[in-house]
């Protein structure tokens, strides 16, 4: 990858050499230092001619405010700030103004936000004054399980479960019991998890190619795909600040990329720049990408597959971008990383490869904790080369507690989970994930052509793994999402464009559950259509999309202020953490 570092191998032992080099470089720099200054003397002169007459006081200030004007000059006609801060101006302006009414209407909103509870449900404020029996905490335990979580069994979740087979599911606990005081952090004590960690990280980097395309291809181990995308985010700004002397780096994104790496810059102080993509196909465009790379861009990102429309990005040609630029580029393959590395043996027509054999790509993530089939939480980031690695990093010499040092995020890791990703790996076998991969990608080429057959309702994007989502132009997609909702079905609301997606797991490709999901689509579809036409011809006039029901996701869209909508999301994760929640039926015949 010397491409993408130029300067390995500079700083060797061979200090002649280096001493020798030095000199020829100073040489250098003196011989056209001189010329240099034998040019500007006339400038100069010219300058002093200008000055005569000032006062040295003056004539500095005078520079400064000229160094100054042009600094903000040059930063105020950055593509698209003048615009932005004139935007921000005015939903600033506006907020102020109607402050009082947003924050009424957020605070009836996180109202509204209730979580279930159990009728007379007993809520534990403090720790118990004396300990209960053990046999009762796990009666309590079987009883919260069985009456607030929903089941993954029948199917009819999206995501959330990516395998949930019970023989699957013993064997994994089996494992973890196994292992479950153990912290990789104490390498004295329990290297068992160490070694295994070691084991996940090359197994999934060569499972990635990286072997045999990357000679130092590496990687690390983290609690899920945030941590592994943010830690790429982190060793970029710290390769971009080393190596390009990049103080305000930005990457450069499809608006469909996981916001992982949003909140990532929030966190490290990286700029993420967002380019929009064409929902008819689901991908972005790397020509329109290239329009968005600056001096200060350090990486890209490309997608294998995105969350909202389940399509690849052309990663190919993104990594040409990448090494035209001399940038990093990231491979998020969080959510499909264990299927589109199967995809070419499940099925032979795949010919996209999203890995160390594209030339360009410095790092990818991946999750063990879906297709994995592991236990939550556990990722993988890679990188191609082990000084790219090294940014992730972190380590401290003087603390009085002693050395400290840690790959990531985490300082103290889960050794039972680490085991039982290792012991997922170990289990199901390449000619397992091989059988999985067939499966769910057969099951969401079912959902494609069997919703485009659907009158009225159409795909988003060009799906080619587990995410499915489709919408409709002449029926109102969330009413559609909030029916199938009452027949048990948990879906994803999409925004610009509206639409509903399904994310496949294994769980989806038993069982018939597909064909249920099918049947019960077309006959919520063609209740709206009949309802529809009967208001025609009885002389009313339908509703326009997204008015019909007032559904939150059909009217937060037209919020042009996102800041508003954020702010009630924030009311959502202060309502997560509320341990008692008025139910919508306590509220009816309060004023």
């Amino acid at each position: 990858m010397e491409y993408f570092f130029p300067f390995r191998g500079f700083a060797h032992n061979n200090i002649i050499i280096f001493v020798v080099a030095e000199k020829q470089i100073t040489s250098y720099i003196k011989k056209h230092m001189l010329r240099a200054s034998s040019s500007l003397r006339p400038a100069l002169a010219s300058l002093e001619d200008a000055l005569a007459g000032h006062s040295r006081v003056r004539a500095f200030i005078s520079g400064a405010c000229v160094a100054a004007a042009g600094y903000y000059g040059f930063r105020l006609l950055k593509p698209g700030f003048l615009v932005k801060r004139f935007l921000q101006s005015i939903f600033a302006i506006v907020r102020t103004l109607a402050a009082s009414l947003v924050d009424k209407e957020v605070a009836k909103a996180a109202k509204d936000i209730t979580f279930k509870q159990l009728p007379n449900e007993v809520i534990t404020e403090e720790i118990p004054a004396h300990g209960m029996k053990a046999a009762a905490v796990v009666a309590l335990a079987h009883q919260l399980h069985d009456e607030l979580d929903c089941t993954h069994e029948t199917g009819e979740l999206s995501g959330t479960v990516y395998h949930g087979g019970r023989e699957h599911t013993k064997f994994i606990n089996d494992i973890m019991n196994i292992y479950q005081w153990t912290n990789p952090l104490h390498l004295d004590v329990h290297n068992a998890v160490r070694k295994m960690e070691a084991e996940i990280v090359e197994m999934v980097v060569r499972l990635f190619h990286g072997n045999t395309h990357r000679a130092s291809a590496c990687g690390a181990l983290t609690s899920g795909g945030t941590e592994s995308i943010g830690m790429a985010v982190k060793a970029y700004r710290e390769w971009g600040r080393e190596m390009k002397c990049i103080t305000e780096p930005n990457i450069v994104m499809p608006i469909t990329a996981h916001p992982a790496f949003d909140k990532a810059g929030r966190y490290y102080n990286v700029q993420i720049i967002k380019v929009p993509v064409d929902w008819r196909t689901g991908r972005v465009d790397p020509r329109e990408m290239e329009k968005y790379i600056n001096v200060n861009t350090v990486a890209l990102v490309g997608s294998a597959p995105n969350f909202p429309y389940g399509a690849v990005d052309p990663i190919a040609d993104i990594g040409q971008l990448a090494v035209r630029y001399g940038l990093g580029l990231h491979v998020d393959a969080c959510l499909g990383g264990f299927l589109v590395q199967f995809m070419g043996r499940a099925n032979p027509l795949w010919e996209q490869y999203v890995d160390f054999r594209v030339e360009g790509v410095t790092s990818i993530s991946c999750d063990t904790h879906k297709f994995g089939y592991a236990p939550k939480g556990t990722s993988v980031i890679m990188y191609a080369s082990k000084e790219l690695r090294r940014y992730q990093f972190f380590a401290t010499a003087d603390w009085p507690g002693g050395l400290y040092a840690s790959p990531g995020a985490s300082g103290s890791k889960a050794g039972n989970v680490i085991a039982g990703t290792w012991a997922a790996l170990m289990c199901i076998g390449m000619d397992g994930y091989v059988r999985a991969c067939h499966d769910v990608i057969t099951t969401a080429h079912q959902m494609r052509d069997g919703v485009n057959d659907i009158p009225e309702l159409y795909i988003l994007g060009e799906p080619v793994v587990s995410a499915v989502s489709f919408t409709s132009s002449t029926l109102d997609i969330y009413i559609l999402s909030d029916r199938l909702k009452k027949k048990g079905w948990k879906l994803n609301p999409l925004q610009f464009p509206s639409g509903i997606q399904f994310s496949l797991t294994l769980v989806h490709t038993r069982n018939g559950i597909m064909d249920r999901f099918l049947r019960e689509v077309r006959d919520v579809t063609m209740a709206m259509i009949a309802e529809r036409d009967q208001l025609i011809l009885d002389g009313g006039k339908p509703l326009a999309i997204g008015d019909q029901g007032g559904t939150m996701y059909g009217s937060q869209q037209r919020i042009a202020d996102r800041s508003i909508v954020e702010k009630v999301t924030h009311a959502f994760l202060e309502g997560y953490y509320r341990t008692r929640h008025v139910q919508p039926s306590e509220t009816k015949g309060q004023s």
